[in-house]
């Protein structure tokens, strides 16, 4: 019995080393990158008239995972759209201190306007040239009227909607409304020039969705609610660059439409007045 005892002893000992695994310390890591989806929007902090200039980087945009969800914009402050003249950005005026041009149409000769700034505006240090007189000639407001631009760069494809609001008209104009405001939207892969030249890394947004929506003619079809003005398939960005390099510019055309009649948008019979309104661009998650 003593014998017996003395070896299941023996056994349980070893069977206890056998079981004992050594102590081990151990740290997880778990490297995890990841590139959200962005649009950066590109413009004035203000408008000229109130001293803005540009180009700023005027929208952050975060693209949510839900189709037809309004991105998150992490830069508070809204910007303006802008225009590139005399070889720089500047952000448009508001309109408020000054006309527009006005473009003489079939002249026989002459009739050059010559801008001393700020563009588009006409003021009395504005100057045009003689301009010859025949059946043909007449005046109308800058054909092709108001050009705008806001540039995108962007890492993923994205929408755009537009909304307008804020009409407002004064003198003989106090009887146009929204319809009396074409709109046309384009896109812009490269234009600027030097050290301010957008577009050479990027390629065309459109692409792989409807691009442009050409039923948008006029303000008053986006005035009841945020209508879709870009249906984008793909991003901005096609080769690495910079964010310029990286981008595309959305240039809008507004037009003053006056009576169907009218072979101009404007007729001098039409008077003298204005007429604005605010068009909000959003950029949206296709």
């Amino acid at each position: 019995m003593q014998k017996i005892n003395k070896t299941l002893a023996s056994i349980f000992i070893y069977s206890a080393l056998l079981g004992a695994a050594p102590a081990l310390a151990a740290s997880v890591d778990r490297p995890y990158l990841k590139a959200t989806s962005i649009v950066i929007v590109m413009g004035g902090n203000d408008f000229s008239d109130n001293g803005g200039s540009a180009p700023f980087a005027v929208d952050f945009n975060l693209l949510n995972s839900a189709t037809g969800t309004q991105a998150n914009d992490i830069i508070a402050s809204d910007g303006v759209a802008m225009n590139f003249n005399t070889g720089q950005y500047n952000p448009i005026g508001s309109g408020m201190n000054a006309g527009y041009e006005y473009d003489i149409t079939n002249p026989t000769f002459g009739g050059n306007f010559i801008s001393a700034g700020p563009h588009q505006t006409l003021d009395e240090n504005d100057a045009y040239t003689e301009f010859g007189l025949d059946e043909n000639t007449d005046i109308d407001l800058v054909t092709g009227n108001r050009f705008s631009i806001f540039l995108v760069a962007s890492n993923a494809a994205f929408d755009i909607y537009a909304q307008s609001s804020n009409l407002a008209t004064t003198g003989d104009f106090n009887t146009l409304g929204y319809d009396n405001i074409e709109y046309k939207l384009q896109v812009k892969i490269t234009g600027g020039s030097g050290v301010w030249k957008w577009g050479q890394k990027a390629w065309n947004p459109s692409n792989g969705g409807a691009g442009i929506i050409n039923s948008v003619d006029y303000l008053d079809d986006m005035v009841a609610q945020p209508v879709k003005v870009f249906d984008g398939g793909r991003r901005t960005a096609k080769d690495p660059g910079t964010i310029l390099q990286q981008a595309v510019a959305f240039r809008s055309r507004y037009r003053l439409r006056g009576a169907a009649s009218l072979i101009n948008g404007y007729d001098l019979s039409m008077g003298h007045g204005s007429i604005g309104a605010t068009v909000t661009y959003t950029i949206y998650t296709p």
